[in-house]
């Protein structure tokens, strides 16, 4: 690992803002210059790098800046001297849940720049363990849909059986009669209606992007979340529409073969499935909240 990270002993100075950052304490300090121990255990959160004036600290490999293929974009720190709490918030509530898409494709270089930012979202002990797989076309999108469609006729055609529901209890808990409660009816609209040809499940979306991996590090959910998230913001911003779909996410984790029809690895976890699309529809006001709970201790 400490090849990977070096110093360039001519432009460094000594000031030890690097040494005092590094959450590993891979560095210290050896006669007024940075020095990185051997066999350390450098997890590459590139903050030694980030604090630097001096351009004194390089990686070998593994690391690199991120690019964009369709806006501009160079490199600036903002803090609240360029976005007021104000601006930040509006710039926030501004993206909302899109069900209603236009049939209008979108560029690949588009999507490649949407899970670009998606892999500058923190993640914990800096693991990004996170991947994405892209389904960009209209009839593409129509063709998982139906795959999960018959994954939930299968589930509904069981959980509609009161008997199957009770003798499950002893396997699954109540997780069958939850799901009878909770979503049958739902699901049966959803089944219902696609014979018509609507499309209840991913609105009409012409693209959807799986973030998945495996669940190991820290907090692989939370990363997901965090990298999922960055795609809706960086998507209202490019003038596009998301919407994460729970009924896929839940379909995905317990269909293997739906997996394998999306190469994905059958360990991988399906953290979110994210419809895509240009919107077509148009909101005037942010949206109303629920009263919410909270508690200072």
């Amino acid at each position: 690992m400490s090849m990977m990270l070096l110093i360039d002993e001519v432009k460094c100075t000594g000031c030890g803002r690097c040494v005092y950052i590094c959450p590993k304490q891979v560095l210290y300090l050896d006669k007024k210059k940075a020095k990185v121990k051997e066999n350390n255990d450098c997890m590459l959160c590139s903050h030694c790098y980030d604090v630097c004036e001096y351009y004194a600290i390089g990686f070998s490999h593994e690391l690199e800046s991120i690019k964009f293929k369709t806006f501009k974009y160079s490199e600036k720190i903002l803090g609240s001297k360029d976005i007021s709490p104000g601006m930040f918030v509006n710039a926030l509530r501004s993206r909302r849940s899109i069900r209603k898409y236009k049939s209008e494709e979108i560029d690949v270089d588009i999507l490649k720049d949407l899970v670009e930012f998606a892999v500058t979202a923190p993640s914990g002990s800096n693991c990004q363990d996170w991947k994405f797989t892209v389904i960009n076309g209209r009839e593409k999108v129509l063709r998982l849909a139906n795959s999960i469609k018959d994954f939930f006729i299968r589930i509904n055609r069981l959980s509609g059986s009161r008997l199957i529901r009770y003798l499950s209890l002893p396997f699954m808990g109540k997780t069958m009669i939850n799901y009878y409660r909770d979503h049958y009816q739902t699901v049966e609209l959803a089944i219902k209606e696609s014979k018509t040809g609507a499309d209840l499940l991913f609105h009409g979306a012409p693209c959807v992007i799986i973030v998945h991996g495996s669940m190991d590090g820290s907090t692989p959910v939370e990363d997901a979340a965090f990298a999922s998230y960055n795609i809706c913001m960086m998507a209202h911003y490019m003038d596009l529409g998301t919407c994460m779909i729970g009924f896929a996410v839940e379909a995905l984790n317990r269909s293997r073969s739906i997996k394998t029809e999306l190469d994905i690895h059958k360990k991988n976890r399906i953290h979110s499935v994210i419809a895509i699309g240009y919107p077509d529809v148009k909101f005037n006001r942010q949206s109303l909240r629920k009263k919410y709970s909270v508690e200072f201790i």
